[in-house]
């Protein structure tokens, strides 16, 4: 694979993950509505790591496993801040 075709492949899969990352972002809005109603932390580590754990468990390739793992550890840290910022 040139190049050229490796970045189109990474741009088209950005562009399927753009509507899928807002999606995840509307359902932190709900999540941060209920916490902010019910008085409860942002941060639930067990929660982050039940869903690091499915996550890893859905990984084909396991040599990505670990960069997987990371990836959705910042997609969570970037939530959190949203919801502290709006709690």
């Amino acid at each position: 694979m040139q190049l050229e075709e490796a970045r189109q492949i990474i741009d088209r899969v950005n562009m399927e993950l753009v509507p899928l990352i807002e999606q995840r972002m509307d359902a932190v809005v709900e999540v941060t509505r209920y916490k902010r109603e019910h008085g409860l932390p942002v941060y639930d580590e067990a929660r982050e790591q039940a869903v690091l754990d499915k996550v890893s468990a859905r990984v084909q390739n396991k040599d990505y496993e670990e960069s997987v793992r990371k990836v959705f550890q910042a997609i969570m840290d970037v939530a959190k801040e949203y919801e502290e910022s709006h709690l």
